[in-house]
């Protein structure tokens, strides 16, 4: 769990500096814009696009907090928990927490 929980946390600060690069990025395509630049003539710095960027930060946020769900399911069902006082805790149905439960290697294979 705790190990979940610093990669979420890691995940966090990853993409907080991720989103200054799309801020300084925007900041670019303002700028260029008010210059009255088209946007099809513009030339960017290098880098990662803005909906590269956005993409890369929603797919680590994912991957870090289906780990740390995982985790946090099995640490309360170790905790004597039951499947039902889960799900309400994490406002899902028993059938999702019993999917967690199953799913106990997820974070071990490669996405689908």
């Amino acid at each position: 769990m705790l190990e979940a929980l610093d990669e979420l946390v890691a995940v966090g600060r990853a993409n907080v500096v991720a989103w200054m690069g799309v801020m300084e990025r925007v900041a670019e395509v303002r700028e260029m814009r008010l210059q009255g630049i088209s946007y099809r003539n513009m030339s960017l710095s290098e880098g990662m696009s803005v909906v590269e960027a956005v993409a890369a930060n929603q797919e680590r946020l994912t991957a870090a907090g289906a780990k740390f769900r995982r985790a946090a399911v099995r640490q309360l069902q170790a905790e004597g928990l039951g499947a039902a006082a889960i799900a309400r805790a994490f406002g899902v149905s028993r059938q999702r927490v019993a999917s967690l439960l199953a799913d106990e290697h997820a974070e071990d294979r490669p996405p689908a």
